[in-house]
């Protein structure tokens, strides 16, 4: 499974339990509702796209994402993966 987060960020006007989040990306969107699953983010939740789906995953849930085998990005690394999304679906 490949899954990844990204840097946390604030979001204080979230209007949520949580004010720190990050995002929860993977490589196929099986792995994406797999990990999710694991870490018992509701399906609800998935932000569906062409390109950017993803789950924004609270802070707290962040450390078990890594320990259950996601791989740390960086903004950069994220936007890389976005893009590369992107233009395998023909909209570069």
């Amino acid at each position: 499974m490949t899954c990844y987060v990204d840097t946390v960020r604030e979001y204080p006007d979230a209007g949520l339990r949580f004010t720190r989040f990050c995002h929860l990306l993977a490589d196929t969107r099986g792995e994406l509702h797999a990990i999710a699953a694991e870490l018992g983010v509701p399906r609800k939740y998935f932000q569906d796209h062409p390109w950017r789906w993803h789950h924004d995953l609270p802070e707290p849930l962040r450390e078990r994402a890594i320990e259950l085998g996601a791989q740390e990005l960086t903004l950069r690394e994220v936007g890389e993966l976005l893009r590369r999304r992107k233009a395998e679906l023909g909209m570069s």
